[in-house]
């Protein structure tokens, strides 16, 4: 089924339990690690927000408060700011309150995207919605969201971002084959992790999408078992198309240590361009 209908609202998943990062995520969520002065739960944000999405669905898991504290007026530190005269520190601190109609949905066991994004049905109902996964942190112009957006409001369907994936890669991500058309490429077959000799391509899933409602009656429910975002959009293929886009930009896998690092660099050396667009 395809609506394209108005894109306004957003998901994303943050109740992974970061095994990569230990053990730093012992006790800090991994959406607060910080590129810069920054915790890569404000990129996500701010990138649906950007886009004028006003909902915000933000998926955690236990012991993962911090998340809605950065998200929740400070007044402690906003009397102190104003006492110090910072107004300029003060503004910035208003602004990250005021982002969005920003809530919280608990995750109760790490059962993947799939999971995550079934949580969401009771609330956004039968409205497209956008998932922006925080690990893949992407700087671009037009950002990430928006490059798929482009896509949404033309073709309508699912829309899911692509990159090229590295021969020793093709085991761990889903995969994609497709033909070529001349704004998007046009998706005939999803694999979640394929062996080499299976893959239909090199070509991959990178953390970003836009799903038609449709897409929650196809994700299986299945007790205690990583849910598959990936197979439910195979599923429907036939009744809701999938375009892709290979996504241009700075991409940094920061779900590990030397994404993080990366990213982290390269944000100090372009902070004032990035920020402008965050």
């Amino acid at each position: 089924m395809t609506t394209n209908s108005k894109l306004n609202w957003a998901v994303i998943p943050c109740a992974g339990l970061g095994t990569r990062l230990l053990p730093v995520t012992r006790s800090i969520p991994k959406a607060m690690l910080p590129v810069g002065n920054y915790p890569l739960i404000h990129f996500a944000v701010t990138e649906a927000t950007n886009l004028g999405i006003e909902n915000i669905l933000i998926i955690i898991g236990d012991g993962m408060d911090a998340i809605r504290t950065y998200f929740t007026e400070n007044s402690n530190l906003n009397n102190a700011l104003k006492l110090q005269g910072e107004n300029n520190l003060l503004e910035d601190q208003n602004k990250i309150t005021s982002l969005a109609d920003i809530r919280f949905l608990l995750q109760e066991k790490p059962l993947g995207v799939g999971h995550a994004i079934k949580l969401t049905k009771r609330i956004i109902g039968d409205n497209p919605f956008a998932v922006i996964l925080p690990d893949d942190l992407i700087f671009a112009k037009p950002n990430a969201l928006g490059q798929l957006k482009i896509i949404y409001d033309k073709h309508g369907g699912n829309v899911i971002g692509l990159n090229k994936v590295k021969n020793n890669e093709i085991e761990k991500k889903g995969i994609v084959g497709y033909t070529e058309d001349k704004d998007r490429f046009k998706i005939n077959q999803l694999i979640e992790k394929p062996k080499i000799s299976d893959a239909p391509s090199n070509i991959g899933i990178l953390g970003r999408y836009i799903f038609e409602y449709s897409i929650f009656d196809e994700i299986l429910d299945e007790s205690d078992k990583e849910i598959n975002v990936t197979d439910a959009m195979m599923s429907s293929i036939n009744t809701t198309p999938v375009s892709g886009k290979l996504l241009e930009g700075y991409h940094f896998d920061t779900g590990n240590t030397r994404g993080m690092v990366r990213a982290s660099n390269f944000f100090m050396k372009n902070s004032k361009l990035i920020l402008d667009d965050y």
